[in-house]
């Protein structure tokens, strides 16, 4: 059997090798155990992507639908279509394939950087990263006693900065919103490009949203018997962005019902830039009624 490659700094996660002119292989760490980690999946669909377009058109939206589970121990193929190329736009669609079956699909839209008009919400009020307490990254209770982060790979705390303002808290009702606040960054410094900004911000974008739908119910939901996974994931870029410093993930939860939940995240940079948003529907349903 082939042996995965140890992933020990951020850009591993996301290095593809290139196979032939649109077909790339990558292998993924866990984001449960034995289950391959849904944000490094779509930052590694987004890379094969990008380095099927033009330098000077960045990704500014990409859409991707979990349709199975991944695995840990078998490489990952993406194949990449091409269905247009026009003056301004490039559209790419990306299949993530294993064990000869698609566990993910893509689509990313790539641009020219055009001037236009411009506006943004503001950056919510948040304590500053530095005096909110660290996250542990796996959280509790994901990984089985005597199981080891090494024997996962899961996306460690050496590599992930994430801290959670008021995470012992139930999620915060705003004028009749769920809301919650959280730092996150690449905790390794980064190439500048525009393709390893993305794809970091877009691997950061999956670590909090299920919890995020979740939170309203904690307390209520049996844990142990819950079906929890991605289905789709959003994400819109409007700005440079930096992933390697501190970004406030400004999320909510409008809605959850028929096994499913919904979250949307705002990032902003630490002067307030709005520098991208993200949606993200997850499955939360009883998982004896599945």
């Amino acid at each position: 059997m082939i042996q995965a490659p140890f992933q020990r700094h951020f850009a591993d996660r996301v290095e593809l090798t290139r196979i032939d002119r649109d077909i790339f292989t990558g292998w993924c760490h866990s984001g449960a155990p034995l289950r391959a980690y849904g944000g490094q999946i779509a930052a590694q669909a987004l890379n094969a992507a990008s380095q099927t377009v033009d330098d000077n058109r960045p990704v500014h939206s990409l859409h991707g639908y979990f349709l199975r589970p991944g695995g840990t121990t078998d490489s990952i193929t993406y194949l990449v279509e091409r269905p247009r190329d026009g003056r301004s736009f490039s559209t790419r669609v990306v299949r993530a394939v294993q064990q000869g079956e698609t566990i993910f699909m893509m689509t990313a839209s790539f641009a020219l950087l055009d001037e236009g008009p411009r506006h943004q919400f503001s950056m919510p009020a948040a304590p500053a990263p530095e005096t909110v307490a660290p996250f542990p990254v796996p959280p509790p209770g994901v990984l089985a006693d005597g199981a080891d982060l090494s024997d996962l790979g899961y996306p460690d705390s050496d590599i992930i900065g994430l801290r959670i303002v008021a995470v012992d808290e139930p999620l915060a009702l705003v004028e009749g919103r769920y809301e919650r606040l959280a730092w996150v960054r690449i905790e390794e410094e980064l190439s500048d490009t525009w393709l390893m900004q993305s794809a970091a911000l877009t691997y950061l974008s999956d670590l909090t949203m299920v919890s995020t739908a979740m939170a309203p119910h904690l307390g209520s939901l049996p844990a142990s018997t819950l079906q929890v996974a991605s289905v789709d994931h959003a994400v819109w870029f409007h700005a440079p962005l930096r992933a390697d410093d501190w970004l406030l993930f400004a999320q909510d939860t409008p809605a959850a019902g028929n096994g499913h939940g919904l979250a949307r995240g705002l990032f902003f940079d630490t002067d307030g830039v709005l520098v991208a948003s993200v949606v993200q529907e997850s499955l939360i349903r009883d998982r004896h009624r599945a």
